[in-house]
């Protein structure tokens, strides 16, 4: 696997790597740091959770892949990727193990578990294994809107014709709200509290989510954003 052909697919990703060992944390995510636009690392299996959870809080986006170690303190990988599951049931988790036992490997795949990297594993095997995740992950998490307009979930970025179209922080907020809760309607207090939800001393004004949800509209394909009286806005996937 060319080290440079895999960034090409990782280097808009974001990773959580939990792992207790020093020597190969710090081996490894020196690494990840290499390949991956954002690399946060834990210790231990709640740290972990904690970090992710505080990971979507701040960017409203989870991670692309999550790599832990299946014996970590506080809970080991197998309860943390139970409990992410259950946050996020898409989520990209890879584990990795000193032991190659068939118990783990099954509870993993019931779980949902992509990947399982048996130690000690190689760069080659390493790269592989990203390899195959990112891929997937890549082509499954494109969202085709309408009149040529696309979203990739992964990266955060919206096109028109394969062309990207220039999003403010807080209108990439708002369109990945109401592109991954597809279904659901959302107030204006709603809609403000996910925007600002960092700046406590931000007071609400509904003319300033108004002036949003229009610099939105101009943005994104006619009648997207639609607005159901007195109940809210929500995305309309159907032309």
């Amino acid at each position: 696997m060319n080290f440079k052909i895999l960034k090409q697919l990782t280097q808009n990703f974001s990773l959580l790597y939990v792992e207790d060992d020093e020597i190969i944390r710090k081996k490894t995510s020196t690494i990840f740091k290499n390949l991956f636009r954002q690399v946060d690392i834990a210790k231990n299996g709640k740290e972990g959770l904690d970090i992710y959870e505080d990971y979507y809080k701040a960017t409203s986006k989870y991670y692309d892949i999550v790599i832990s170690d299946i014996k970590i303190p506080k809970f080991n990988g197998i309860e943390l990727a139970k409990k992410i599951f259950d946050i996020n049931k898409q989520q990209t988790v890879i584990i990795v193990s000193a032991y190659d036992n068939a118990e783990y490997l099954v509870d993993l795949i019931n779980l949902g578990a992509q990947g399982f990297l048996k130690k000690p594993f190689t760069s080659e095997n390493l790269m592989k294994i990203l390899h195959d995740a990112c891929n997937s992950f890549e082509k499954s998490n494109i969202v085709s809107l309408y009149d040529g307009y696309k979203y990739n979930i992964t990266t955060a970025v919206l096109y028109i014709n394969e062309k990207k179209v220039d999003l403010s922080t807080n209108e990439l907020k708002l369109l990945h709200l109401l592109i991954k809760n597809r279904h659901q309607t959302f107030s204006a207090i709603e809609i403000f509290n996910h925007i600002y939800f960092d700046d406590p001393q931000k007071k609400f004004s509904i003319d300033s989510i108004k002036s949003l949800i229009k610099r939105l509209r101009k943005k994104t394909p006619k009648n997207f954003i639609i607005n159901t009286q007195r109940l809210g806005y929500s995305a309309n996937f159907s032309v």
